[in-house]
């Protein structure tokens, strides 16, 4: 994953959390196709919530949070 998307290799421990958090999600034949998550809560998952890996992301800081000196990209 990190090469496929030229990431750099000090993420790797990033990457490696994000391979078990799909593989926990992906359904296996040892389980009778379903998800081992979903054999754990006994829930249907839901996975809208996925991104290409190395996507782009934004983090909101909400306005009680910051100050009035910190950068800002409101103009």
């Amino acid at each position: 994953m990190l090469y496929d998307q030229d990431m750099p290799r000090f993420l790797w421990v990033e990457t490696c959390i994000t391979v078990v958090y799909i593989q926990n999600r992906v359904p296996h034949i040892a389980l009778g196709k379903i998800t081992p998550d979903e054999v754990f809560t006994r829930k249907k998952l839901e996975v809208r919530h996925f991104n290409i890996f190395g996507s782009i992301a934004y983090c909101h800081v909400s306005d009680d949070k910051c100050t009035k000196l910190d950068q800002s990209t409101k103009n």
